[in-house]
């Protein structure tokens, strides 16, 4: 055979496979137009697996759109559903392997979107049975974000987050102090993880304080007087251990607003259980003008 009759079909012929596969992607739009989307979901997971059609960013697209839109019509009866993260991955891959910027905005856009629908589910399952789910959801959301838009300032749903966070974990300690005790080292620790992230949070500060405070009131109340004089010396070292652990945050709250009758009263209190009554005197007498003024904060 003449060899460019040859190169000639050979061409012809990769131009007619090239056709074939790509008869995948158009009829997974049409049915897509249709609203038919599981037709069209099978046509585009053809395209997205087989060699040829898998290196074009606008498969990648286009499977994006559609398990997106699978996502939307399902979420209500199946939050569960993997769709989200393959219309994620997609987008991402198509914009791996587009060189036009055609759809960029348009990929951005949905992406986001997406990240947006796992983060209000984080926000719905931060509660005590499935705050676990409402953990993976937020990092999950924050590594999209960062990596779809990496200037981009979480820090101030961090905040909220954890700090509702640590709301349920004492909310579970609170359920059964003895068995959900760890529970309370987890507060404890996500307190201090927002106080890492912004040192002079008001809230954080005092609800750390009030946190450890709590806890030895109620190691006092339950106290047993009948224990050997050994072990009530060091239960009560545990309880100075925890008052002392309180002072610094409950301090850091006063200072942050000083005119807030329950950090007033909490600090009292410490102040008197460590023995620092000239301390304690002092806070006692701003703590009655507050009442007086009825300015508390």
């Amino acid at each position: 055979m003449n060899q460019k009759l040859y190169i000639v079909f050979v061409l012809a012929f990769l131009s007619v496979h090239a056709f074939g596969q790509r008869i995948n992607i158009n009829k997974a739009l049409r049915y897509f137009q249709q609203e038919k989307l599981d037709s069209a979901k099978i046509f585009i997971d053809e395209a997205s697996q087989h060699p040829e059609t898998s290196s074009f960013s606008e498969t990648w697209y286009y499977k994006g759109f559609v398990y997106k839109e699978i996502y939307n019509k399902n979420k209500g009866r199946n939050d569960e559903s993997d769709t989200r993260d393959v219309a994620i991955n997609s987008f991402f891959k198509h914009l791996e392997l587009d060189t036009t910027g055609r759809f960029q905005q348009s990929a951005e856009k949905s992406i986001k979107y997406l990240a947006t629908t796992i983060y209000n589910d984080a926000v719905v399952q931060l509660n005590t049975v499935d705050y676990g789910k409402a953990i993976a959801n937020f990092e999950k959301y924050k590594g999209i974000m960062e990596q779809i838009e990496p200037s981009t300032n979480l820090l101030e749903i961090e905040l909220q987050f954890n700090s509702v966070l640590a709301g349920v974990y004492n909310q579970i300690y609170e359920e059964d102090n003895e068995k959900n005790h760890n529970f309370l080292d987890k507060c404890a620790e996500t307190y201090q993880r927002v106080i890492s992230l912004d040192p002079n949070n008001i809230s954080a500060n005092y609800n750390l304080g009030i946190l450890y405070y709590n806890e030895a009131v109620n190691i006092i109340k339950n106290l047993d007087y009948d224990l050997d004089i050994i072990t009530l010396e060091l239960v009560q070292d545990d309880i100075v251990v925890l008052f002392k652990k309180a002072l610094p945050y409950m301090e850091k709250a006063y200072q942050l607003n000083p005119k807030k009758e329950d950090t007033l009263t909490g600090l009292s209190g410490i102040y008197f259980s460590l023995n620092e009554f000239e301390k304690q005197e002092r806070i006692e007498k701003e703590l009655e003008l507050l009442k007086k003024s009825g300015q508390d904060e």
